[in-house]
């Protein structure tokens, strides 16, 4: 009768590591004799990274896998009359959620820096993609064209509209292709049009000479007409940057920087910008910045309101002008005398700030305070 196996234990006395291999040498201890191995096992550096800062180390890195995101804020228009979309249906490629334009045509999302197709979606307007790039916190120009009284009850008919990117402008000449070597121009007005299309789905190519070229599926209506826009970048559309000089401390510590680094202004304004714009009075630069922003008359007075009518604050250097909250006589402020200037609209207002106004709200920077002085 063979007697059952004896209970053994394996105690570790060290374990020493090599670029490649780890040693592990210890003892076995059974019933008569304790027995000594080594055993020799060959790694990849990323097992051995993923060992030595494994949970419980008393010292581990920060997590290097943290994405860096930046903020986009679409603004989507009218393309002939230039008023806010209100209730867009925006998609963005590689994102599941879906986002919705708000009254004032604008709408922001959180994106890693990466290539994006953006579709945008409204009723009585042709469906627009468009193609960008994203590499800092910026803002993205959107016009969309109505449809009119285009009939779209032709069944098997997909109508492509080319035009660009920013501008809106129709796009003729460019060339729209399908799978199978059929392909159009489009006509001075930016269309085209393929008949007989069979299948859920259509590939289609639009190129121009000096755009970037585009390629997208398009689900094709059942029995209906497709109609689809496609608004072209001048090789791919980059965000237009938010341009800063080099940091003035005075700034860094009113978190000028750290809003702007996150893309938190609604609109900001240069010293050149605001210069430009101010005519014939600084009142004037914020003139339609927004819809409806406008400078408001009181005798001797000036103020900004909104659409609504509502009084805006303005604060100059991180403290409020005048002895009104709920406004001030800007027309005092030579736009000269001026760094840089931060909009904000109701809703949106930074922390430090929060509770001044339902209204918006107007930072301003003087170039005496940011050092830029006689610069």
């Amino acid at each position: 009768m063979t007697r059952p196996t004896q209970p053994t234990a394996v105690r570790t006395v060290s374990v020493s590591t090599s670029p490649s291999t780890l040693t592990a040498i210890g003892r076995v201890i059974g019933v008569r004799k304790a027995t000594l191995f080594a055993i020799a096992v060959p790694l990849s550096l990323g097992s051995l990274a993923s060992l030595q800062s494994g949970p419980g180390l008393s010292a581990q890195e920060p997590d290097q896998d943290t994405v860096t995101t930046f903020r986009v804020t679409a603004h989507l228009r009218d393309a002939d009359t230039d008023t806010p979309l209100m209730g867009a249906l925006i998609e963005l490629s590689g994102h599941s959620r879906r986002y919705v334009t708000a009254m004032n045509g604008r709408v922001s999302f959180e994106v890693p820096a990466d290539r994006y197709t953006l579709t945008a979606h409204k009723g009585g307007y042709a469906t627009l993609r468009v193609d960008f790039r994203v590499e800092r916190p910026g803002e993205l120009n959107i016009l969309m064209h109505e449809l009119g009284d285009l009939d779209t009850s032709v069944p098997d008919r997909l109508l492509v509209r080319v035009t660009e990117s920013g501008s809106g402008r129709l796009m003729e000449g460019a060339t729209v292709s399908l799978p199978g070597g059929r392909a159009r121009m489009t006509d001075r007005q930016g269309w085209v049009e393929f008949r007989g299309l069979a299948g859920p789905v259509a590939e289609i190519t639009v190129r121009n000479l000096g755009y970037e070229p585009h390629a997208q599926p398009v689900s094709l209506r059942a029995g209906r007409t497709t109609v689809i826009e496609v608004a072209m970048a001048i090789d791919a559309l980059v965000l237009r940057p938010i341009e800063v000089r080099a940091q003035s401390t005075f700034l860094e510590r009113q978190g000028v920087y750290w809003r702007i680094d996150r893309g938190w202004p609604d609109r900001l304004l240069t010293s050149e910008e605001l210069v430009e714009r101010a005519d014939p009075r600084l009142a004037d630069a914020f003139r339609n910045l927004f819809p409806g922003i406008r400078p408001d008359y009181h005798g001797h007075l000036t103020f900004l309101v909104n659409h609504l009518g509502c009084r805006i604050p303005v604060y100059m250097d991180g403290q409020p002008l005048g002895s009104d909250v709920r406004g001030l006589n800007i027309d005092d402020i030579r736009p000269e005398e001026l760094e840089l200037a931060e909009f904000y609209e109701a809703g949106r207002i930074p922390a430090r700030f929060g509770g001044v106004s339902e209204c918006g709200l107007v930072l301003l920077w003087s170039r005496r305070r940011a050092g830029r002085e006689g610069s």
